[in-house]
């Protein structure tokens, strides 16, 4: 959905009809937090919400593309419309970001509407930052929206939430899903009903799975979780195969992975784990689910450090928590 201007995605239709009549009413709020798992496109709906307020001529679904400040937003020039994001993925919202939104939204708007302001992802603000954007939340400005984009809303300061209107974004119907991206991958190798249970539910998740070599590498990830559950890999030589790559993908992988290993104990049919040698499969029924839990909860608490912009080191990380797989083994291995 490149095109402009933006359009919601179908499964954000309720979503979008909350904002619209909002609108309408000249009841919109000063700041709004879009949150929900990763793969649903918030991002993209703040872009939607964006371009539509800062619309001279809006429609009833979309800005009209044609106004001046549609061609400014089609351009990337528009001068009401800022965002602030880390400067790398990974790395922290920093005070300063937040004391120069402070300064905008005490300007006037140059093309005389709103002002849009979309911070993302929200978690990823320092303690500096954070407290700074109270201080803007709590004087908001007149004909500003500050929309905040969150895939990990419990991360963000509780003073902060109470002082946004949340709006949840969930996983949709699987069925309505589907119907999006089976055209998608229409003409290629890959199964939408297979690739949407990969990626949990989220549609652009699995949309994105079919683009570079994501499924390359995460099958690459299968392959050496596998080999450790056998005891056939060094966890220390495997995680530094992998900090060569992405430490906040290879973290939310071993989520979504344990995710997929408790469903699959308790029955639920989960196929890139059933394809998976027998010998494996019988380690991971064996496996006592309360320490896969617990390993969970280290991951998320691992997932939060990083996206508060904390910089570790890749390899002590990673080498932690493959080692912490091998003693989950062990422990499993020492019961009668």
């Amino acid at each position: 959905m490149s095109d402009f201007p933006a359009l919601p995605y179908p499964w954000q239709h309720d979503i979008w009809q909350s904002f619209y009549q909002q609108v309408l009413s000249e009841r919109l709020p000063h700041a709004i937090m879009l949150a929900g798992p990763q793969g649903l496109g918030k991002r993209h709906f703040a872009r939607v919400m964006a371009q539509y307020l800062l619309c001279q001529s809006p429609r009833s679904e979309s800005a009209c593309g044609r106004c001046k400040s549609c061609e400014l937003n089609k351009a990337g020039t528009h001068p009401d419309y800022k965002t602030v994001a880390p400067e790398e993925p990974g790395k922290a919202i920093r005070v300063d970001d937040i004391r120069a939104l402070a300064e905008t939204q005490g300007k006037t708007a140059q093309q005389s509407g709103y002002k849009v302001v979309v911070l993302e992802p929200a978690e990823a603000m320092n303690t500096n930052a954070a407290n700074a954007l109270l201080k803007t939340l709590e004087e908001p400005a007149e004909k500003t929206l500050l929309v905040l984009v969150s895939d990990a809303p419990s991360s963000v300061l509780p003073t902060i939430r109470s002082r946004c209107q949340i709006r949840s974004l969930a996983i949709p119907p699987a069925e309505q899903s589907l119907h999006w991206l089976t055209p998608l991958v229409s003409g290629t190798d890959y199964n939408a009903k297979e690739l949407l249970a990969m990626a949990r539910g989220a549609p652009l998740r699995a949309r994105d799975l079919v683009q570079g070599d994501a499924l390359e590498r995460q099958q690459g990830w299968l392959n050496d979780m596998g080999r450790l559950t056998l005891g056939q890999a060094d966890p220390v030589v495997v995680a530094g195969d992998w900090q060569k790559g992405d430490v906040v993908e290879q973290v939310n992988w071993l989520i979504s992975w344990l995710h997929d290993l408790s469903c699959w104990q308790v029955g639920a049919p989960i196929p890139h784990i059933e394809q998976l040698d027998e010998a494996i499969r019988q380690s991971l029924r064996m496996m006592q689910p309360v320490l896969v839990h617990r390993f969970q909860e280290k991951l998320l608490g691992c997932k939060k450090r990083l996206a508060s912009g904390a910089n570790p080191n890749k390899q002590l990380l990673l080498e932690e928590l493959l080692m912490d797989w091998g003693v989950l083994l062990k422990t499993r291995q020492s019961k009668p």
